[in-house]
């Protein structure tokens, strides 16, 4: 679940992006009176490729969008976790592919998946977790609580409580 780190009043809040496109300009501020603001066309479009779901963000030529400090060559960048965005007259904002822990239905996989605790192989429909910070499986039952048998995940380290939220939030 992809979501961007966005700044107001009360600090830095996730907003996960919904749908296959956003558009970067509901996030200008307001402008002072009598100040000419151009207009840039910013967006984040979702592409799928065999399965693997990535974020580019695309730009008019004349936007002067960066990424990181840099500016999109071409007017195309692919986005990567924890990525900071700079949209001309919006504040900046960060893009991040981390999901917090949750129980899901274990998907169908072309190879065999073992349990990153208990070893056993993963089966297709059962109640597990994947790790956010590792991407290793974890059977999550009453009958098998694997990834909520330990504080921290057996590869990783990250905390396991499924009310862990994020681990990673930009800083000021």
């Amino acid at each position: 679940m992809s979501h961007l780190w966005i700044q107001d009043g009360a600090g830095w809040n996730a907003h996960r992006l919904k749908g296959t496109e956003f558009d970067c300009a509901v996030l200008a501020t307001r402008p002072a009176p009598n100040t000419v603001m151009r207009k840039c066309a910013t967006r984040l479009i979702q592409a799928d490729t065999d399965g693997l779901r990535v974020w580019a963000l695309v730009a008019s030529m004349d936007s002067k969008v960066r990424v990181n400090g840099c500016a999109v060559s071409a007017g195309l960048r692919v986005l990567a976790d924890r990525d900071e965005i700079q949209t001309g007259e919006a504040p900046r904002f960060f893009f991040s592919n981390e999901s917090p822990a949750a129980v899901v239905e274990f998907p169908v996989s072309d190879r065999a998946v073992f349990c990153g605790r208990c070893r056993q192989q993963m089966e297709v429909g059962s109640p597990a977790v994947c790790c956010p910070g590792c991407g290793v499986w974890y059977n999550q039952s009453a009958d098998l609580p694997c990834w909520t048998y330990a504080e921290k995940c057996n590869f990783c380290g990250a905390p396991t409580a499924l009310d862990s939220g994020f681990a990673w939030s930009p800083e000021d």
